[in-house]
């Protein structure tokens, strides 16, 4: 097979969730934050996988907390949620079918690595350090949290910090994303997308023009890469 990513200079993988599942950790750290704060709220799967669907709030604490009228305590929660999200997942987390497998043909090409996280340091930290041996010391070349941008997806705006770190222009980049907001805010960037959708996401939620799989599997990608930027293997 020729080069799985020939027209591309960058990968960008949008969401935790597009490198592992981490999602019920992150369901359990939240329950485990409210408990330590003497907070009666307990979400449920459905409640949490509601809550990752909305949009306009910083964190999930603060689109509750704006329902539950406990706005003055989201920020604290949200602080606590992250130290505890990072021990989870430095201690139970590995990488997705095939994450691997992409890392490692990207860097391999001579491609950048890049990250866009909706989560803070502590987090992207921990996944990280725990999925070290599994990445073969492959690391990020651009790494976007939350906090570094004010808009978050389906805005572009943390696709473009990322690729103006990476010095790539959109159109030689390929973004990998777990959920339908991330790739729409991929094309909005001018990004090509494929969807790499995590339990919490519904195959509805993604542009209807952006592929999706289940499995990394590179040269099932190949083909699915839009031609213009991307060429398919065959050719």
């Amino acid at each position: 097979m020729l080069d799985w990513l020939l027209g591309y200079e960058a990968v960008v993988f949008g969401g935790l969730g597009s490198l592992a599942d981490c999602a019920e950790l992150d369901l359990a750290a939240w329950n485990a934050a409210f408990r330590i704060h003497g907070m009666e709220w307990h979400w449920t799967w459905d409640t949490y996988v509601t809550l990752t669907r909305g949009e306009g709030h910083a964190h999930l604490a603060a689109a509750y907390a704006a329902v539950q009228g406990e706005r003055e305590r989201a920020d604290a929660l949200d602080a606590t949620h992250q130290k505890i999200f990072a021990a989870k997942l430095a201690q139970n987390i590995h990488l997705r079918a095939g994450v691997r497998d992409v890392l490692r043909a990207t860097v391999q090409g001579g491609r950048a690595l890049g990250l866009v996280s909706r989560s803070e340091l502590m987090p992207v930290r921990a996944l990280l350090g725990a999925t070290a041996r599994a990445r073969e010391g492959i690391s990020f070349d651009a790494v976007i949290l939350r906090s570094d941008v004010k808009s978050h997806a389906p805005s572009p705006e943390a696709m473009l910090t990322c690729l103006e770190r990476l010095s790539v222009v959109p159109s030689k980049a390929l973004a990998i994303v777990d959920r339908g907001s991330a790739a729409y805010a991929a094309q909005a960037a001018g990004l090509s997308a494929i969807g790499f959708p995590s339990r919490l996401a519904a195959a509805d939620e993604f542009p209807s023009d952006v592929p999706l799989v289940h499995i990394l599997d590179l040269e099932k990608m190949a083909k699915a890469l839009p031609l213009g930027r991307g060429q398919h293997a065959a050719e």
